[in-house]
């Protein structure tokens, strides 16, 4: 899969059952639609996602998670059509400690009526672009050992990997400095 920049966006992204998607850059006028989106996830993904079970999001928080600091932040949201208007299927984002860190945290959250379609292997491809143009050089990310989709998302984009395993939670470590060709022929040295 290419790298996409920021400057394509939005995108239209087509799905593996041949549904198509929008991704664009989060607007702070999104957090209704985060609201709406974390209201269909099920309490499965919710789990796997937050690594504890939260039953809402409130406002509040969704416009803490939709007006970003783009010195810091970036944020990639999947958007539908539906009868009252965009809906949000999907979420990927990135934030660091500073302006110059270059570690930065990263996540990805799929409604669950759209995973295992492709999106979140979109989603986070697009979001590296975006990362590299920030000056990160390392995304790191904590997920539960038992989320294996996730896992094998993080192993899709191509990229030299780290895995530390620590009491039930799987630190995941990319590294955005190979370009992907190279990690590629890394991986197949190794192996």
């Amino acid at each position: 899969m290419d790298f996409a920049r920021s400057s394509d966006l939005p995108a239209t992204v087509e799905l593996s059952n041949g549904q198509t998607v929008t991704v664009r850059m989060i607007q702070p006028g999104d957090a209704p639609l985060l609201v709406e989106m974390f209201q269909h996830l099920s309490e499965r993904t919710r789990r796997l996602r937050y690594h504890a079970y939260t039953a809402d999001l409130p406002l509040e928080k969704a416009v803490m998670l939709s007006d970003l600091d783009p010195s810091l932040q970036a944020a990639l949201v999947a958007v539908v059509d539906g009868d009252a208007g965009e809906h949000i299927v999907g979420v990927t984002r990135l934030a660091r400690a500073s302006a110059g860190a270059v570690d930065a945290e990263t996540a990805v959250v799929v409604r669950d009526d759209f995973q295992g379609l492709g999106l979140g292997t979109h989603l986070l491809t697009l979001l590296l672009s975006i990362a590299r143009s920030m000056g990160i050089g390392r995304l790191f990310g904590w997920v539960m050992s038992e989320n294996r989709y996730m896992l094998q998302l993080f192993k899709r984009v191509n990229l030299p990997i780290q895995l530390e395993y620590h009491s039930g939670d799987v630190l995941v470590v990319l590294s955005l400095t190979t370009p992907p060709d190279l990690a590629i022929q890394a991986e197949r040295a190794e192996q």
